[in-house]
């Protein structure tokens, strides 16, 4: 499986989430492959403070610009699944790496409204992928940093709004919310699958039940 995770816009914790999913996958005992496509290169500095840390384990990192797809497919065929951080923003690598996905997710934090107004572009491009060169490409917009106050409903709009209406992607039920671990486990070069406080137990299950819904465990 071939998995992306991207956006148009940066700062939309795109990294953190990447390295969570990463770990979840390699602690259940999947075979996976990073192949970096942003230049910002975020991951490779997280994985570079872990080496510096000596912190267990390694990972297979490859780094690709130009023949995304090539690269990612030759890859696919020794791992379990590849995955790929793509650019936080609209750009050709980010197309290519949709032409090659299975399975695309998008990272919004519905209380942004800078955010959310960001969404009808990237979901065009995801659009015209699935209709031309990708007919496979499944599609999920997440809802990350939700408020933790149950009397917040802007989650809970934002879910309906979109999901009312067909011309948008679907939005996953399960929502990550806005818990310190997910800020203090990567600040240690870490996921919240090692780092160990209460906060982190939840971060666990809401990510859990997120990739289960998702179709990756």
């Amino acid at each position: 499986m071939i998995i992306l995770i991207g956006s148009h816009k940066g700062g939309v914790g795109k990294s953190t989430q990447f390295i969570n999913v990463l770990m979840c996958l390699l602690l259940k005992g999947k075979k996976v492959v990073l192949l970096e496509c942003d230049d910002q290169r975020s991951i490779k500095m997280w994985i570079d403070e872990r080496r510096e840390k000596k912190i267990p384990p390694d990972f297979d990192y490859h780094e690709c610009y130009t023949n995304i797809r090539e690269t990612a497919l030759r890859l696919a065929k020794k791992n379990n699944i590849v995955l790929i951080d793509a650019p936080g923003r609209k750009s050709p690598e980010f197309r290519k790496c949709l032409s090659v996905a299975d399975l695309f997710i998008s990272l919004v934090d519905p209380t942004a409204q800078i955010e959310v107004n960001t969404l009808g572009e990237m979901v065009v491009d995801v659009k015209w992928v699935q209709s031309s060169i990708n007919l496979g490409l499944k599609a999920f917009i997440v809802m990350n940093r939700c408020p933790t106050d149950p009397r917040d409903r802007d989650a809970s709009t934002f879910y309906k709004m979109m999901n009312d209406d067909k011309d948008w992607l679907r939005v996953a039920h399960q929502r990550i919310y806005q818990r310190t671990a997910h800020k203090r486990a990567y600040n240690n070069a870490l996921s919240v699958y090692e780092y160990n406080d209460k906060l982190s137990n939840k971060a666990r299950g809401e990510l859990d039940l997120l990739l289960a819904e998702l179709g990756i465990i």
